[in-house]
């Protein structure tokens, strides 16, 4: 299959190709298809499945660039949707449209490529994460290659080309196929842009990237106008504690929420403490998608009035126990005004505990507990910041 495809992309781009190797090749794809197996899919680190080997959609695909229409087998696993992987979507929804079925195409294309993160395989078909996107984006690039989908998967696929020591072929085979593709397509275009914060420019683009500061843009209006030819993208990212205290409470991928219990095991909701006080804290981290996230940092700043006790002890003071949905962090990180932990976060809730002491008497600031994919940011969560007060015994 990587060989006709391989064939075709050359013949696309105008290299002469020996059109009787392509027709043995194509020829051999639908004898292969001929077979309805399913092979053992590994996925989100420990996941499995049953589901059509990854070549069947990939086939479908390069038999409809070649011109074919394959109707009766697209029809077949578009009825079977749940026997193929994320990127044999993107690649079945592909076929679909390059043999003119836009209707069935929309109805099989994800809306974003999540949830599914291939275990990297040594064998077989070769699939990876890394490749299996590349795969997608490729997809998208050749039937909808304004799909708001796009802007992301190239700035992902092309971190990853960038910054990833060890690729493997079709890793690099595939990211350079989209790549080429989506720089081919900015080959005769010259977008232009200003950006405005209160209505003060504060940059200028002209085909080279800009970067500016969050300072220069932290509580105001800012605005982007565009001229010229094509598309220009944009992206912002910031982290930090505002001064004021405000923060944007959400979910986005993942959930981290904390408690407070008493030495008896007592939930405590109103946030009121006693000095000396001896406190639980839990902090619970869920993955709100099917996706295995790794390196998810958690950092839980403490109001002044609190004081960790060492988490690292395995037990506590008599008369406080553990409770039995405690899980274990990867590591942890002691601050004096902070306690990070990192884990990773699944389709279930991990329960983390540690120990404070309670100092001082008043009334104090508590920041959110965060929980951030520290090699992505779109996955983070933020929640719960609030005022502790506490009191003489």
């Amino acid at each position: 299959v990587f060989a006709a495809h391989f064939t075709l992309e050359a013949k696309k781009a105008g290299y002469e190709v020996d059109e009787s190797f392509l027709r043995y090749l194509l020829k051999y794809l639908k004898k292969k298809l001929e077979k309805k197996e399913t092979i053992t899919y590994y996925y989100n680190s420990n996941r499995r499945k049953k589901i059509a080997p990854k070549e069947v959609a990939y086939s479908l695909y390069v038999l409809a660039l070649a011109g074919e229409k394959p109707t009766a087998l697209l029809n077949y696993y578009h009825s079977r949707t749940e026997q193929l992987s994320l990127d044999s979507k993107y690649l079945l929804a592909g076929a679909y449209a390059l043999t003119g079925n836009v209707q069935k195409a929309s109805e099989v294309l994800p809306e974003a490529f999540e949830g599914e993160k291939a275990v990297t395989s040594f064998g077989g078909s070769f699939y990876s994460y890394i490749r299996d996107e590349a795969i997608a984006l490729n997809v998208l690039l050749e039937i909808d290659p304004d799909n708001q989908q796009v802007g992301r998967m190239v700035k992902h696929i092309s971190e990853i080309l960038k910054n990833k020591r060890y690729l493997n072929t079709q890793e690099r085979t595939f990211g350079f196929l989209a790549m080429g593709k989506f720089a081919r397509s900015l080959a005769d275009t010259d977008p232009k842009g200003v950006l405005k914060a209160n209505g003060k420019v504060i940059g200028a683009f002209e085909n080279k990237e800009l970067k500016v500061n969050a300072a220069d843009i932290a509580s105001k209006t800012v605005e982007l106008t565009t001229e010229g030819t094509g598309k220009l993208y944009y992206f912002w990212e910031s982290e930090g504690i505002s001064r004021d205290g405000s923060y944007l409470e959400e979910d986005k991928y993942i959930k981290v929420r904390r408690n407070f219990y008493n030495r008896n095991g007592i939930l405590v909701s109103s946030n009121q403490f006693k000095q000396n006080d001896l406190v639980l804290v839990e902090i619970a981290l869920t993955g709100l998608t099917n996706q295995y996230v790794e390196n998810v940092a958690i950092t839980d700043i403490l109001p002044a009035c609190f004081e960790i006790e060492n988490p690292r002890l395995t037990t506590l003071p008599p008369g406080m126990n553990y409770p039995n949905t405690r899980s274990h962090p990867q590591y942890i990180d002691i601050r004096d005004d902070r306690i990070n932990m990192f884990s990773y976060a699944r389709s279930r809730t991990y329960y983390y505990y540690y120990l404070v002491r309670v100092v001082s008497t008043g009334t104090y600031k508590m920041g959110p507990v965060s929980a951030d994919a520290m090699y992505n940011g779109e996955y983070h969560s933020y929640h719960g910041a609030g005022t502790i007060v506490v009191k003489r015994k």
